[in-house]
């Protein structure tokens, strides 16, 4: 099943050509995350990479664009993923150390938890970050917010 998708995703516009009409720019983005994970071809894993680089900011995107990407870069191996999520790790760090997210309805409870173990799966592939790796994010009971213990005595 994996062979025939990556044989049909390199007949595609978005997914093996430089199309960012239309759909094409976040369909790429979907197989950025499947060939990231599935194969061991870093040209074209590089390539879905300089695509994403030269269009996102081509027009205004939703802010789910760049949380997708970096959730592609989380499941992708480190030495390819490494150089984009080095672009991103003082922002990646700063949210997940300075930020609290509000709990206040379905939506925050189901997307919130999923965005801070997205940055912490992209932070903690660095060595000085590993002891976050196995850690889940909590809500504070004061104030009902979700935040991510980046302390390295974890203690909560």
């Amino acid at each position: 099943m994996i062979d025939k998708t990556i044989s049909r995703l390199k007949t595609t516009c978005f997914g093996y050509n430089d199309c960012h009409h239309g759909e094409c720019f976040h369909s790429a983005l979907i197989t950025l995350r499947f060939i990231g994970t599935v194969s061991d071809d870093v040209i074209w894993i590089n390539n879905l990479i300089k695509y994403y680089n030269k269009y996102n900011g081509e027009v205004k995107r939703h802010s789910g664009t760049v949380w997708y990407y970096w959730l592609c870069l989380s499941e992708m191996p480190f030495d390819i993923a490494k150089p984009e999520i080095d672009k991103y790790k003082k922002e990646m760090h700063n949210r997940l150390r300075n930020r609290s997210y509000v709990m206040n309805s379905e939506n925050d409870r189901a997307i919130h938890p999923v965005l801070l173990c997205i940055l912490r799966n992209n932070i903690a592939k660095y060595e000085e970050f590993n002891y976050i790796k196995d850690r889940q994010p909590y809500i504070n009971e004061k104030d009902g917010r979700l935040y991510f213990d980046m302390r390295e005595e974890n203690v909560i």
